[in-house]
């Protein structure tokens, strides 16, 4: 049976199509909800629903996600001198993020989720935007969380340019015009240390208007206003922003951190960033909410259409990592040796990888990363948004410590 084309159905439509069939089949394995009054608390499955991957690629290897990790240790030499910014481009004299080595460390990512050769980056960047034209936008959603101006120079964890620069030569490789690339943070600043590092100029840049376009959230479209069913008590009203309702790619790219209330802050919560209002969102994502093993708003967030069926890539971010919370400094992890985790992840699956990388801040932090901080995991994985699983990412062999997840870790 030929797969349809744009030309007889439109992608949104396809990408329904298999998603109601998707779970019409998990329905038959466990799938469960139980209603309360009007809305209806997301309950985890007995076990792993397995669905078709949905989205632009499918990265599944039979019926489990792959997820690659790419650990390069030559990747930074910053020594986390805090007097001296940690994103700056090594060069001679200068500490800081090799590009060379981020761009290495893209290629091997992303020809690993297809299988293909590193030299075929072009054609992976292809398969995860496989029906891009000139004047089709993709957005890409980078973490400013602790930009609050146009000359932040906190020490802070947050974007560095290095990694950004390695997806925008990805995507031109493959043919995507720059002015057709966007990064945004919705309600946070592009600070002009990081600006100073893009090695694309014309890329657009969307914040809160410090060197590209002020965001905006004007759309009529039915979708730009974000539903929440939780089991008692309401949300504030919170509206998408117009770049990612406009945009017909999604990137989604993280960082590894951890968070005092959500416990983590990964790639579910990374689009807080791309709201007006999150501040609504945080008690129905609070490790402590009572009902957090019934409800999480970071579920109802990513079940949105222009997240869930626009999301073509999630990017971990582990050059860095703040093994507390997320406005700390990058730390030393002792799981690393001592040094930065120096790390990339790659995944079409948006729950499997934010469950590897939950994984590793848990082995890192032990005890102190609340019990509760992967349900939002468990309830992802129960409406069908990926596959969950509670694994093991330092097993060896490297794989092993997952049964559902095809964990693959890659060093350079």
């Amino acid at each position: 049976m030929n797969k349809p084309t744009t030309s007889t159905m439109n992608r949104r439509q396809f990408l329904k199509t298999l998603l109601a069939g998707a779970l019409a089949t998990a329905a038959g394995v466990g799938h469960r909800s139980i209603a309360f009054g009007n809305s209806t608390r997301q309950v985890e499955p007995p076990r792993p629903v397995y669905l078709p991957m949905v989205g632009n690629a499918s990265t599944a290897v039979g019926n489990r996600p792959l997820v690659v990790h790419v650990h390069a240790p030559a990747v930074t030499d910053w020594i986390f001198d805090r007097s001296r910014y940690y994103g700056r481009t090594q060069a001679p004299g200068v500490q800081g993020v090799s590009q060379a080595v981020v761009d290495a460390m893209l290629d091997r990512g992303v020809t690993a989720l297809f299988g293909l050769p590193v030299t075929a980056i072009a054609e992976a960047w292809r398969r995860l935007t496989p029906d891009y034209t000139p004047g089709k936008r993709i957005a890409i959603k980078i973490n400013l969380n602790n930009s609050f101006d146009c000359s932040s120079d906190t020490d802070a964890i947050d974007a560095i340019a290095q990694p950004l620069n390695a997806v925008v030569r990805g995507l031109k490789l493959r043919g995507v015009r720059e002015q057709d690339i966007l990064a945004y943070d919705a309600i946070r600043w592009f600070p002009s240390r990081l600006y100073a590092e893009l090695a694309y100029p014309e890329i657009e840049i969307h914040d809160r208007g410090c060197h590209g376009t002020p965001e905006t959230f004007d759309s009529s479209d039915p979708d730009a206003r974000l539903q929440f069913f939780p089991p008692s008590g309401g949300l504030p009203e919170v509206r998408l922003c117009d770049t990612l309702i406009e945009a017909d790619y999604l990137i989604n790219m993280p960082i590894l951190k951890g968070h005092p209330l959500a416990g983590v802050t990964l790639g579910f919560k990374n689009h807080f960033g791309s709201t007006d209002n999150p501040s609504g969102m945080h008690t129905h994502t609070s490790t402590s909410y009572p009902d957090i093993d019934h409800y999480n708003a970071l579920v109802d967030l990513f079940s949105n259409p222009h997240i869930r069926y626009k999301t073509a890539l999630t990017i971990g971010d582990g050059i860095y990592g703040s093994r507390e919370h997320q406005d700390t400094p990058p730390q030393p992890w002792s799981t690393f040796g001592g040094g930065s985790p120096c790390s990339l992840f790659f995944a079409t699956d948006p729950v499997a990888i934010d469950c590897v990388m939950h994984d590793l801040l848990k082995a890192e932090r032990g005890s102190s990363q609340p019990a509760t901080s992967g349900e939002y995991l468990r309830l992802a994985g129960g409406a069908g948004l990926g596959v969950y699983e509670s694994g093991d990412p330092w097993a060896l062999p490297y794989g092993s410590g997952y049964t559902y997840i095809n964990y693959q870790r890659i060093e350079l």
